[in-house]
């Protein structure tokens, strides 16, 4: 929980907050238009303020807002970004000339007069009126607009469409589905020998989610398989894992169970060897029994290995006991000898699964991508991934001066925000957008054009898309080298100072730091982060809980089980009640919130309850909170698809659509929306002739219920 926040709507502030001298030096130095500046910046500590300030700045220093381009990694963060910029500007124009001059200093002015007031005041309707108006958007749509301009030098379709997620995964899906029945149809086929593999081997998720990450994510391993072809790829898998790419399984379990020390023929009789010795003697001979009355050789082998491995895969200490080795220590060291071959077996094995599986795994895919990759080509789409590898293709193969001719004629100054997020296509992009603002004099009519970048590498989450941390301060000294050699003004500033947390908070994250083992895993510097909190900041504390655990439960079968039996507690239910208690104390205690200056007794309103998933523990928070009347937002969006209302609605839409599925309409008919029950859908449904629909239309004549239904 996060006590301390912004004061809310309505709230009245007596002054403004004192900010650090340094750190406001530092937010100065950043937004400073005149260099190229890279930020690192800690959470809290006003790295969206100094990106805002620094636009504003360049547009005081009379930039044409067209000849400015703001890079940004989600939708929401462009809107934020154009949001805040316009409403500073908006806010501007209504300010009197001594509230003016007090936001002139703190974007940067040093010493604001009138000539800089009518500056400001103008900004705003310069933004808007500029055509193609200030560029704050997306890497992926800053993509489009180029793809847009360029479609020959691309290859890519002059109208092309950008698929969204949605219509991507229901391609994926049709690929996916094509592939599947096609290789069942043909088992054969490279595919169907691949599907009967696949299909056999146990997996902790899906065979189709394994397939459509494989596409998706098509830097890996469909580009593998582009590139060597899937016989060389399979090959590359097997010299990696040690094995021959022609091993066979069965081969290798065949060696296990008819081994030179224990062949399968004299299991019986040692068997009943050890089985004259103790309890774990018998034990042991019943397991080799098991294995010997197996039918299989996969099955025998699978049995075999319990002779010498635990249920968790680690050798047995012995294999028979002193009552046995002091009488036959012949075959004590026989089964200590026969367990090293086995287990070097079953590594060989376990490689030679992951090989086969693999393979299918490439197979499948490869065929699932050139599917999805027809149908793309085919309909004139464009997935995200396509967006930035035909935009990073067409710039290597276009000069960077008829790129910025065609992108409104010219862009002097590139800003990037979430920098860390930037995958490395991604940051060549914008390498080959700035490359030559370190030619010559930077190099248009002696305009100095700069670039900005912020961001955290500690606050990286997509390494799922690409993002790769560490890109972040290996492109800072890339550009540092250029324009250093260009005699060009550079710098790199540090943001330490948060202004969201206090001293204990801080503090405690870096202590959890402090480890070069830690940092180094997300910290490109050498040594570990910083945090300063501001003097003012909100006292705080961190509590760490001990791990909740689960009632104590006595398995029963279910006949035997009492009626008053108390339902065991889940931990999720215990930690809900636990957070509901520690909301209570706060409240009740009076606890206190808010920066020095403007302290108030803490409210529900300021309380964060954050979650790593929502998930089970997600909804037991809420559920113990409004049980016990705590006022609570609760979930802040909805999967409109999982709701009730939202089937009945597409049910219908499908039933519209499409007059034969006969499923969508009977859904629709049951809902209330139309209202019929069990035995209208019986009557309407038995022994028709045609469609459901068509029989909902016979029987409308006959019953009013059926006439307003059709």
């Amino acid at each position: 929980m996060v006590g301390g926040r912004r004061a809310g709507v309505g709230a009245i502030v007596k002054a403004p907050r004192p900010v650090h001298p340094d750190a406001s030096a530092r937010q100065q130095r950043a937004s400073d238009p005149a260099a190229s500046v890279f930020v690192s910046a800690n959470a809290g500590s006003g790295k969206t303020h100094v990106l805002v300030q620094r636009v504003i700045r360049l547009l005081l220093n009379n930039v044409d807002p067209a000849r400015i381009l703001c890079i940004t990694f989600t939708k929401a963060a462009a809107a934020n970004m154009a949001e805040r910029v316009f409403s500073t500007l908006g806010r501007w124009v209504t300010l009197e000339d001594e509230a003016l001059d007090a936001a002139l200093r703190d974007a940067g002015i040093a010493q604001p007069d009138a000539r800089w007031r009518e500056q400001a005041r103008k900004l705003f309707a310069s933004a808007l009126e500029t055509p193609g108006g200030l560029k704050v958007q997306t890497i992926h749509a800053l993509c489009t607009r180029l793809l847009q301009q360029f479609p020959f030098e691309a290859e890519v379709p002059a109208r092309f469409t950008v698929l969204d997620e949605r219509d991507q995964t229901e391609m994926m899906e049709r690929a996916s589905i094509h592939v599947m029945l096609d290789a069942a149809e043909n088992p054969d086929s490279p595919a169907g020998r691949a599907l009967r593999y696949a299909m056999g081997a146990e997996a902790d998720t899906t065979l189709r989610d394994v397939i459509s990450q494989a596409c998706l994510r098509r830097d890996h391993a469909v580009a593998w398989t582009g590139d060597r072809g899937t016989g060389q790829a399979v090959r590359d898998v097997a010299d990696a894992l040690g094995v021959d790419p022609d091993e066979r399984v069965e081969d290798v379990e065949r060696e296990m169970i008819d081994g030179p020390n224990l062949p399968r023929s004299k299991w019986l009789d040692t068997a009943a060897l050890i089985a004259t010795g103790s309890s774990n003697d018998i034990k042991q001979s019943e397991r080799l029994r098991d294995a010997h009355a197996e039918a299989g050789d996969t099955a025998q082998a699978d049995r075999y290995l319990d002779v010498f491995l635990t249920g968790g895969g680690s050798p047995r200490k012995s294999f028979v006991t002193k009552k046995i080795s002091d009488v036959r220590p012949d075959i004590a060291e026989m089964l200590a000898d026969e367990c090293q071959r086995v287990i070097a077996l079953l590594a060989r094995r376990r490689a030679i699964n992951i090989r086969d599986r693999t393979q299918s795994l490439l197979v499948i895919a490869a065929a699932v991508a050139a599917h999805y990759g027809r149908e793309k080509h085919e309909r004139g789409l464009l997935d995200y991934d396509d967006l930035i590898d035909k935009t990073l293709r067409m710039l290597e193969q276009t000069s960077p001066g008829w790129v910025h001719y065609k992108l409104d004629r010219g862009v002097d100054h590139v800003l990037i925000d979430e920098a860390q997020d930037t995958s490395p296509k991604q940051w060549d992009i914008v390498e080959r957008i700035i490359a030559d603002f370190t030619a010559g004099e930077g190099a248009r009519e002696g305009v100095r054009r700069t670039v900005f970048a912020v961001g955290d590498e500690k606050q990286s989450i997509f390494s799922f898309q690409g993002a790769a941390p560490r890109e972040f301060d290996e492109r800072r000294r890339k550009l540092e080298m250029k324009f250093t050699d260009a005699k060009l003004p550079f710098r790199k500033e540090d943001f330490i100072y948060s202004f969201r947390s206090g001293k204990a908070i801080l503090e405690s994250v870096d202590h959890v730091f402090r480890d070069p083992g830690i940092y180094a895993s997300i910290h490109a510097v050498g040594a570990h982060p910083v945090h300063e909190s501001l003097a003012d900041a909100a006292p705080g504390i961190v509590d760490l809980w001990n791990l909740e655990e689960r009632d104590p439960r006595e398995e029963i079968e279910g006949w035997r089980a009492p009626f008053d039996a108390v339902t065991a507690t889940s931990p999720e239910v215990k930690l809900a009640r636990r957070i509901r208690n520690e909301i209570r104390t706060l409240i009740a205690q009076g606890a206190m919130t808010g920066h020095l200056g403007n302290r108030r007794p803490l409210g529900h309103g300021d309380i964060l309850v954050l979650v790593r998933r929502r998930g089970s523990a997600f909804n037991a928070v809420i559920q113990a909170l409004k049980q016990s009347g705590i006022p609570v937002a609760g979930a802040d969006r909805l999967k409109l698809t999982e709701h009730i209302a939202i089937i009945d609605l597409m049910n219908l839409t499908d039933a519209l659509l499409l007059p034969r599925d006969d499923l969508a309409l009977a859904v629709a008919l049951k809902s209330p929306l139309f209202g019929l029950d069990d035995d209208d859908l019986f009557k309407l449904a038995w022994q028709r002739k045609g469609s459901l629909r068509d029989a909902l239309a016979g029987h409308a004549t006959a019953s009013d219920k059926f006439r307003d239904a059709f």
